[in-house]
């Protein structure tokens, strides 16, 4: 719930952490990409953690809703015009949901912060249907910067 407020009352991005994190690295972030509003946002806000960034990964989950990989190739692409070390790595959901494939994939490539959008979708169909943010917010698993 603390989270929640700060992502929503704060006007700014909120980096949060695990309460058993050992370690604090914010080198490789991972990038995660759908081609939304809020996705954007959180792009845009994470501009000074990009710059630090020795690697960065766009993470596209492609069979969660329909995405062309062409927006994560773009926006890679986008980025290493820029001047940053950034590709795109795609994933698949499985069994999993999309806040344990985001988590699960970022640290399986070696990222050690997760950007993403927070709260794109309306308090409602996120409370009949769940979603990716609070799935995260639920067990997070690495540093996640968040941006509403």
């Amino acid at each position: 719930m603390l989270a929640e407020a700060v992502v929503f009352a704060s006007g700014r991005p909120a980096l949060l952490f695990p309460e058993a994190l050992s370690e604090v690295r914010l080198d490789h972030v991972a990038v995660a990409w759908d081609a939304s509003r809020v996705a954007a946002r959180a792009l845009a806000d994470a501009r000074p953690l990009l710059k630090r960034a020795s690697a960065v990964t766009v993470v596209m989950i492609t069979d969660e809703k329909p995405l062309s990989t062409v927006a994560g190739e773009k926006l890679a692409g986008h980025l290493r015009e820029l001047g940053l070390p950034a590709r795109l790595q795609t994933f698949r959901l499985g069994e999993r949901s999309v806040a344990e494939a985001l988590q699960d994939n970022a640290a399986a490539i070696g990222a050690n912060v997760l950007m993403m959008g927070g709260f794109g979708h309306s308090r409602l169909r996120d409370f009949v249907l769940g979603g990716a943010t609070e799935g995260v917010l639920a067990d997070l698993k690495m540093p996640v910067l968040l941006s509403h």
